[in-house]
């Protein structure tokens, strides 16, 4: 989702820059990433450019669990039924 777009905000084909990050990081070169001056994947960790990933995990997962909790109290709220004029 990151570096989609980065990608894209950058002028770069997303596609492309996915599948190859997703090539890089199937054999196991974790360290791999994307270079947005150069529009290529590159070995951050060379670049100096220091990342967590369990940061970014951390971040989507307490953003995907806020918006299934509105969803929830907005599904109590929905339930309810409306209590009109007697």
């Amino acid at each position: 989702m990151v570096p989609k777009t980065l990608a894209e905000n950058v002028g770069l084909n997303a596609m492309e820059i996915i599948s190859s990050l997703y090539a890089e990081h199937a054999p196991g070169n974790t360290k791999f990433g994307l270079d947005l001056e150069e529009g290529s994947c590159k070995d951050v960790s060379t670049l100096n450019i220091w990342d967590l990933h369990i940061t970014k995990f951390f971040a989507l997962k307490y953003a995907a669990d806020a918006a299934c909790t509105v969803l929830r109290v907005d599904q109590i709220i929905m339930a309810k039924p409306a209590g009109g004029p007697s």
